[in-house]
């Protein structure tokens, strides 16, 4: 079972663990902060799970429900790094193709006088 929520910090995260872990049946418990995905897997009744974690966190939805094959998983995973890596890529690409502080060259021009008695330099 995969839930999606929001997770602010750490201590929300170990809360929502500790939840899940006193159901019967729960054999293993993942938490992604960075993308709120909380990822059950065992022999459990998924409606009293998902009915605590709506009552505690209301933001709390039901994303798959369906049997653990780890294949698939590590598919998912390689697909999503292979997106982030492509992102990164095309980010590194664009940021050397223009600058945001306008032309990177500057031309001075000065011109100084020879006489004896001038005391600076024009520059434009």
């Amino acid at each position: 079972m995969v839930v999606m929520m929001d997770v602010y910090n750490e201590r929300s995260k170990g809360r929502i663990i500790r939840t899940v872990a006193n159901f019967h049946g729960v054999t293993t418990i993942t938490m992604d902060s960075k993308d709120g995905k909380l990822t059950v897997i065992g022999d459990f009744d998924s409606s009293k799970i998902l009915t605590k974690l709506k009552r505690r966190w209301i933001n709390a939805d039901m994303a798959t429900f369906g049997p653990y094959d780890p294949k698939k998983e590590a598919a998912a995973v390689e697909k999503k790094r292979m997106k982030e890596r492509e992102r990164e890529r095309l980010l590194e690409a664009s940021r050397g193709n223009y600058c945001l502080c306008g032309p990177t060259t500057q031309h001075q021009i000065c011109v100084c006088n020879q006489e004896p008695y001038h005391q600076g330099c024009i520059i434009s």
